[in-house]
């Protein structure tokens, strides 16, 4: 086992907090434009089953996860065997959770847009989202580290917390939301730190292979 291995510190939470961060500030607004172009390229119109169920919102958190994930799996790659599927792991939560989080809201009303309410209902979503990306995660996990299932509970807290974050930008007045850059730092470091802290504990207790 190498000294990157055998020590794992700041230096490695800093680096996943980062590139946590990053993942969430580029792909925020990446999302949107994405789904903005897929939606003219397939001529998506305002009374469209998509826009009424809330698919274009949870493509763009989809779309989120994938890129988070992504950058996560940079940061684990030297560390964690066969990490691979740890961008997939985060794209199956979300594709279900953010589905689902859609339907639900289509039939019984809940807003679709951050706001009080709204983004308490995103953050349920983001942590059933974080919770089934966790589960998963932590299968890979497992057989490296001891006490992997801690992740579970991390993975949802991070994520759902990030949502409450980023919901801040709610109460900024219209004119105000070119502002809404503070909440996405705020949203992304906070799934950083939550979820960068319990993985550098996990990995100071790694199996003897």
């Amino acid at each position: 086992m190498n000294a990157e291995h055998t020590f794992i510190g700041w230096r490695f939470g800093l680096r996943w907090v980062l590139l946590t961060a990053a993942g969430w500030i580029i792909s925020f607004p990446l999302g949107f434009v994405l789904v903005a172009v897929a939606g003219w390229i397939i001529g998506v119109h305002e009374g469209s089953i998509i826009l009424k169920l809330g698919l274009d919102n949870a493509a763009v958190f989809i779309c989120i996860a994938t890129v988070v994930g992504l950058m996560q799996w940079l940061a684990l790659r030297r560390i964690v065997r066969r990490a691979g599927f740890w961008v997939l792991a985060s794209i199956i939560g979300f594709t279900i959770s953010s589905s689902i989080h859609g339907v639900v809201c289509h039939v019984y009303g809940y807003p679709d847009e951050l706001g009080p309410l709204g983004t308490l209902v995103w953050a349920v979503a983001f942590v059933v989202g974080g919770t089934l990306a966790g589960v998963m995660q932590q299968r890979i996990l497992r057989r490296q580290v001891y006490h992997s299932a801690w992740w579970v509970p991390a993975s949802a807290v991070g994520w759902g917390l990030s949502m409450i974050g980023l919901g801040i930008s709610s109460f900024f007045p219209p004119n105000g939301r070119p502002f809404i850059v503070l909440p996405l730092v705020l949203a992304s470091v906070l799934l950083g730190i939550v979820t960068g802290g319990v993985l550098i504990w996990l990995l100071r207790r790694q199996r003897a292979y």
